[in-house]
C-alpha cells in the first residue's frame, strides 16, 4: 500500500511542477511579466530539488537548485532590460544579473547532466 501512496504523491509532485512551468510561460507570454514566468520556474525547480534531496541525489538537488536561482535571475535581469527600453527608470542593472542568471543555469545543469563524479 506504501508503494501507491508514493506513486500518488510523485503523479501529484510532478503536476504541480508542470503546471508551475507552464503557468509562469503562459503568463509571461500574456502579460510579458518575465519576472513571474522567474518566479514559477524558481517554484517548479524547487519543487524538484526537494524531490531529489528526498531520494538522495544531492548533487542533483543542488543542480536544480542553481537552476531555478539562475532563471530567476535572468528573468529579473531581462525584465530590467525592457522595462529600460521602454522609458522606465530602474535601479536594478540588468546585464549582471542576465549574466549571473546565465552562470548559475549554466552550472545547473552541469551538475545535472555532467559526467563527472556521482552523488
Amino acid at each position: 500500500m506504501g508503494g501507491t501512496r508514493s506513486g500518488l504523491v510523485g503523479t501529484i509532485a510532478r503536476a504541480v511542477v508542470v503546471g508551475c512551468f507552464v503557468a509562469g510561460g503562459v503568463f509571461a507570454l500574456v502579460t510579458r511579466q518575465l519576472v513571474f514566468a522567474g518566479v514559477a520556474f524558481l517554484a517548479g525547480h524547487t519543487i524538484l530539488a526537494v524531490a531529489a534531496v528526498i531520494q538522495g541525489q544531492r548533487r542533483r538537488g543542488v543542480g536544480l537548485s542553481l537552476s531555478g536561482i539562475g532563471w530567476l535571475a535572468l528573468s529579473i535581469g531581462l525584465g530590467v532590460g525592457s522595462g529600460t527600453a521602454a522609458g522606465a527608470e530602474t535601479a536594478l542593472p540588468e546585464t549582471p544579473l542576465v549574466a549571473v542568471g546565465f552562470g548559475l543555469v549554466a552550472v545547473g545543469m552541469m551538475l545535472l547532466l555532467g559526467p563527472f563524479g556521482g552523488d
